[in-house]
């Protein structure tokens, strides 16, 4: 197997609605209380979500935001995002790639599950800077990354959360998560 591209996930959601199992999973319920106790009850003035995927989690996200823009790269996932959320006028769930297409704002809080071990070394370190442009000072950036290595991703939790913790623009507050994932909560300087 080699690292999944933007078709690969766009096949996965075309055959299954839900690959990952994200609406009945008991990892998945038990990763998002965590990433939720993590985050804070908020409110938040502006969040940003990588990866929001078919927007589970982001339903869960939404009533602590006065506004929620998220990314995903996968037209099916995106449209069932969109379906999920549809009424919630403050969330905008938005199709395109890291790091090109990232969501330009000024975010309080970012979420960052399972996501940045997909894209290669370089497009890790771009996307990095490119949040560092979009986070107010104070921000947090939580991340949130399943612990066990695979042929369909470039890099793994760890070397992921490493790299978050090297940036000079972060600090670390908190660091955790459980056998199966690695959950790091970072503030920005």
């Amino acid at each position: 197997m080699r690292p999944m591209t933007a078709a690969d996930f766009e096949a996965r959601y075309r055959a299954d609605g839900d690959p990952w199992g994200y609406r009945d999973s008991a990892y998945e319920r038990a990763k998002y209380a965590a990433t939720l106790d993590a985050c804070g009850d908020g409110p938040f003035a502006s969040a940003l979500e990588l990866g929001a995927s078919i927007g589970v989690f982001t339903a869960l996200l939404a009533p602590r935001c006065a506004a929620l823009a998220t990314i995903d790269q996968a037209p099916t996932a995106v449209a069932a995002a969109r379906e999920r959320l549809a009424g919630q006028e403050h969330v905008r769930i938005g199709l395109g790639t890291l790091p090109d297409d990232l969501p330009g704002g000024e975010y309080d809080l970012v979420v960052a599950s399972e996501i940045l071990y997909y894209l290669t070394p370089e497009a890790l370190l771009e996307t990095l800077a490119r949040l560092e442009s979009v986070t107010l000072p104070g921000a947090q950036l939580v991340a949130v990354h399943w612990r066990p290595t695979g042929p369909d991703r470039w890099l793994d939790a760890a070397a992921v959360h490493a790299a978050l913790r090297a940036q000079p623009w972060l600090e670390s507050v908190d660091s955790g998560g459980s056998d199966e994932y690695r959950l790091d909560v970072l503030r920005r300087l």
